[in-house]
């Protein structure tokens, strides 16, 4: 049986090209298309091999012409570069209005410093035409959306910031709130150019970096009017800090709330629906060396050189914002002067 077995597969190549050069004549095409049978497509005779199975390479850009590209000046030498030193300390209002500019995602192998600065700017360019206030999970927004279904061609929801995801122009958050006895979460891409407005009704802070456990909580926690009206804060003033324990409904849950160490869950509430063997898991967790793994810590926060460097550059954008609101404003101003001065008395 060996024999036979090692016979077929030494002969299986050689035949194998034999019906793929019959294939590629005409005579062989014309009898085979006189029947029922499809021809595949892999011994069609105008096949178009791809450049590494032809082994044929035609660079596009010659190294002579390379060389010449990068001896040339691109930039004029008298320009000036804007230059942000990594030792000066960016103002602390700035690193709490433009959270989502800094880089989250710190893994070298998916980051380019030429993108990151384009988002920038792109980002900065969006704020011109709209007013994205300062808020933080835990806070009461309400958004207006662009909705041509709407009878007002707009839609407005309230609801409470439970997640703020990712960074630059895919920078998201989630508001949830309660209608008709039923949880209701809506996702908002934060430079969505359908957004129209974002208001703070209520600008406070809780516990944890999200409120995902509101989903096993009783829905009195996400419960807010829609006519709510936006409590007053002042502008120096610290960001207050909710220190509210929610207590959660009875299993099942979402998410197993108590590997993850939130603060902001009621423990004995949250331990009367455990066993002992998830008590026990709770320990194991506690004893893990994460929190004593200096390079993971170092990896997963950006350093504040870095951090300098891109908040001078986001000052420098702040800046020309600022002008060209103040240019908007007086602009409208101008224009509606003469407007009024054109009335009659």
């Amino acid at each position: 049986m060996q024999p036979i077995l090692v016979l077929i597969l030494l002969l299986w190549q050689p035949i194998y090209m034999y019906f793929v050069m019959c294939a590629q004549t005409s005579p062989f095409i014309q009898v085979i298309s006189k029947g029922c049978l499809a021809l595949p497509k892999r011994f069609s005779r105008h096949r178009v091999m791809p450049p590494e199975f032809r082994k044929k390479y035609f660079p596009i850009v010659t190294e002579k012409e390379l060389e010449s590209y990068r001896d040339t000046d691109c930039v004029d030498p008298n320009r000036k570069m804007a230059e942000f030193s990594p030792t000066r300390e960016a103002p602390r209002h700035l690193r709490l209005l433009y959270q989502e500019l800094l880089p989250h995602n710190l893994d070298p192998r998916y980051r380019d410093r030429l993108r990151e600065r384009l988002e920038r700017r792109e980002m900065m360019l969006r704020r011109r035409h709209l007013h994205i206030p300062e808020f933080y999970v835990g806070s009461v927004l309400a958004t207006t959306v662009a909705d041509k279904h709407a009878p007002n061609k707009k839609n407005r929801f309230v609801g409470i910031c439970i997640e703020r995801n990712n960074e630059g122009l895919w920078s998201n958050f989630t508001l949830r709130n309660v209608i008709d006895q039923t949880a209701v979460e809506v996702n908002f891409e934060l430079y969505n150019p359908t957004l129209l407005s974002i208001e703070v009704l209520l600008l406070e802070k809780r516990l944890d970096r999200n409120l995902l456990y509101l989903r096993d909580a009783p829905l009195s926690e996400s419960r807010f009017p829609f006519d709510l009206a936006p409590v007053p804060h002042e502008k120096d003033a610290p960001v207050p800090i909710n220190d509210k324990k929610v207590k959660l409904l009875p299993r099942p849950w979402h998410f197993q709330w108590h590997l993850h160490g939130y603060r902001g869950i009621d423990l004995k509430s949250m331990y009367s629906h455990l066993t002992t063997e998830e008590l026990n898991q709770i320990e194991k967790k506690v004893d893990l060396i994460d929190r004593y793994d200096l390079m993971k810590m170092y990896r997963s926060r950006i350093t504040p050189a870095e951090e300098n460097t891109v908040m001078g550059e986001v000052g420098r954008h702040h800046t020309e914002l600022l002008r060209h609101m103040d240019f908007l404003k007086g602009h409208w101003r101008n224009g509606s002067a003469s407007n009024s001065s054109s009335d009659p008395p």
